[in-house]
């Protein structure tokens, strides 16, 4: 039971809290006036924001919660945090290229399920959140352009990669060699354009069978062992993959032919394996389900439709009234007894 103490305690302080949210409301109004505008359209029917180049300093928020495509390409936001961020739930898609970012956080992107593309291309100097590769949505990653970052590194500690990546770009990226990427059956376009390589090996590809396209121009290979380069050139010709053949430094003649590791053909064949599944179960939900849903709603129609017919073609039936009904029926129960 509440005493009178209490309940006047309460009255007084409910109206502090009310004049503090107001306050913070003020506040954050005044900030926003101040804050640099962004123009708002729809893209592909989605609500979207060009910051572009307007000399952002940190991230905007004061956009709608929710937008779901924000371009903030060449401004100069130097970090990200996860509070940057988780006002925006809705992201879909975000571009960071050619800003001055030195420093993500690892949370930045937790909680940012629906994001499908992002974009950190031209970053100055940073260290790669590894939970990127465990976006559920994520399908496009941009990490082009980028110096004194751990790419390689943070893709293989982060492996098995579960996000469904489609396209990759980790071209003109001082990478010294390919990142390991395990099992990675989604991943349609790779490039690694404009890298000085000094190791390249069957393994960097033995995992990606589902790769349509590798984009590999300008590509300097000083390799200790130029023979693995003709390895690579005959794998990913087996294939069926789309790229330039690697410069290799030796002509293929003079090098050794040596059969496939092993363990990449079973890379590979792990690979084609959960290829088949990713398609059985991307079959079963784009095909199968809708046209189960369309069958039971077309067969729930007919049932309705053929009920409904049955009882507009019943004959009409007429109720004897039981008055007339038991004086009809008493002549007959007298002779019966009689």
């Amino acid at each position: 039971m509440y005493n009178i103490k209490q309940i006047n305690l309460e009255m007084h302080v409910f109206p502090i809290l009310l004049v503090l949210i107001a306050i913070i409301q003020i506040g954050r109004s005044a900030d926003c006036k101040k804050e640099i505008k962004c123009q708002i359209s729809r893209v592909f029917g989605m609500r979207a924001a060009d910051c572009s180049n307007r000399v952002f300093r940190s991230f905007p928020q004061c956009l709608r919660a929710d937008i779901e495509v924000i371009d903030l390409a060449m401004n100069r936001i130097r970090r990200l945090r996860y509070s940057d961020l988780k006002r925006y739930r809705h992201l879909k898609a975000l571009y960071l290229q050619d800003n001055l970012l030195s420093t993500i956080a690892a949370d930045t992107f937790d909680g940012l399920d629906d994001l499908t593309g992002l974009d950190l291309s031209g970053a100055v100097t940073i260290k790669i959140p590894e939970n990127i590769f465990h976006l559920p949505s994520l399908q496009t990653l941009y990490l082009s352009n980028q110096l004194f970052t751990n790419i390689v590194e943070a893709i293989e500690k982060t492996k098995p990669i579960t996000s469904p990546l489609a396209h990759l770009d980790l071209s003109y990226s001082e990478l010294e060699r390919l990142p390991n990427m395990g099992v990675l059956p989604t991943l349609l376009k790779y490039n690694v354009s404009g890298n000085n390589l000094t190791e390249l090996r069957v393994e960097h590809f033995s995992g990606l069978c589902g790769l349509n396209y590798l984009i590999n121009q300008n590509i300097n290979l000083s390799l200790s062992n130029p023979c693995d380069c003709w390895s690579v050139n005959n794998w990913l010709k087996n294939k069926v993959t789309d790229f330039t053949p690697f410069d290799c430094q030796l002509k293929e003649n003079l090098c050794e032919s040596v059969p496939f590791n092993i363990s990449d053909i079973v890379t590979h064949q792990d690979c084609r394996i959960k290829l088949k599944e990713i398609s059985t179960r991307t079959f079963m939900r784009k095909v199968l389900l809708p046209a189960a849903i369309a069958f039971i709603i077309i067969l729930v129609c007919v049932v309705c439709y053929c009920r409904r017919r049955r009882r507009l073609n019943k004959p009409p039936q007429y109720r004897i009234p039981a008055e007339e009904e038991s004086v009809n029926s008493f002549p007959l129960k007298k002779f019966e007894n009689s």
